[in-house]
């Protein structure tokens, strides 16, 4: 019984696709553009409001900022807006409730 074993060396941290920063992808990138218009948009309606470039700063800089950390990917290739994803996934899926009936 002579057996031949291969091994192949499997390179570890191999991205799948084109990353900018580590974690943050074209469509990170794209999705934090959108949330900043977004953002632009609320700021704009917010000083003619109130005229504060103060709270239009801040404002824009924390829903462009928050943005950009939820959609960012970890070591796992998961971001915080995925794990919101999945745990609103879960909660809408069916069920199972043990049910005792009297006779």
């Amino acid at each position: 019984m002579n057996e031949e074993r291969y091994q192949v060396n499997i390179p570890a941290q191999v991205k799948t696709r084109t990353e900018l920063i580590n974690g943050v992808g074209i469509k990170e990138l794209i999705n934090t553009a959108m949330a900043g218009g977004i953002s632009i948009l609320i700021a704009i309606f917010q000083y003619s409001i109130i005229p504060n470039y103060l709270i239009s700063i801040i404002i824009f800089g924390l829903i462009t900022g928050g943005t950009f950390v939820v959609v960012m990917k970890d070591k796992n290739n998961t971001s915080i807006a995925d794990l919101i994803k999945h745990i609103y996934k879960f909660m809408k899926g069916q069920k199972f409730f043990k049910y005792s009936t009297k006779e």
